[in-house]
């Protein structure tokens, strides 16, 4: 049985991308670079802040020093702007009571800067999920394991009763890395055959198809350990 849902945050919980557009656009207006689309903004996101500026900048901000002013800019406006228009993903909120009536637990686990990951949470979500963690810096985003790992111990998570739910490429990978099942969402930022492309256990494209897809998974186990 699937007891711990690790979710990923941007463009699985909520769409955020209005407020990162806003705050990336400000930031590229405020230095007299091109600016981003709606549609583009969505396509950087996923690999957290720093490769979100990167991709944004186009290759301008090869310069490190640069790079480092115009991201400190960047995460001033975003801090700013991120409880403005982040909105809950239609169904959301069902999966989430879903996963509290069985007893089970959730994670939120996201490349999005850590402090800023758990000010959405607790602003959006207050009390539903067992742990939250973001990008710590020094560390590796996800797909890498390591910050993970130590999440994991401190909240007792058994990834053989485990899956994760996310958007992205990263999160696909990730749980390829540490052994678990993936449901992937076309409904967040990533082109579904992008996602395709990275064979994810189950592929859905709306939240209300989660539970049938964790209920698909468990029953796929049921049936392996029987054999």
């Amino acid at each position: 049985m699937i007891k711990h849902w690790i979710f990923d945050l941007d463009g699985t919980l909520l769409d955020t991308a209005p407020d990162l557009a806003r705050a990336i656009q400000d930031t590229l207006l405020a230095f007299n670079l091109p600016s981003v689309t709606l549609e583009e903004t969505k396509t950087f996101i996923g690999g957290g802040a720093r490769q979100f500026v990167k991709a944004a900048l186009k290759g301008k901000g090869e310069d490190p020093a640069f790079f480092e002013t115009f991201y400190s800019a960047y995460m001033v406006r975003y801090e700013a702007y991120q409880l403005g228009n982040a909105r809950i993903y239609p169904g959301i909120k069902e999966v989430l009571l879903s996963m509290k009536n069985r007893k089970h637990h959730g994670y939120v686990f996201s490349n999005k800067p850590h402090h800023l990951t758990v000010q959405l949470i607790q602003h959006v979500f207050p009390g539903v999920f067992t742990g939250v963690h973001g990008h710590v810096p020094g560390t590796l985003p996800k797909p890498d394991r390591t910050m993970f790992d130590l999440f994991a111990e401190k909240h007792h998570l058994d990834l053989k009763q485990a899956v994760m739910i996310g958007d992205a490429p990263p999160d696909i990978l990730f749980a390829q890395k540490i052994g678990i099942p993936c449901i992937a969402l076309s409904y967040g930022y990533t082109d579904i055959n992008v996602l395709k492309q990275h064979r994810p256990d189950l592929l859905v494209s709306t939240p209300d198809k989660i539970i049938p897809a964790i209920q698909t998974l468990e029953k796929r186990s049921s049936i392996a350990s029987e054999k």
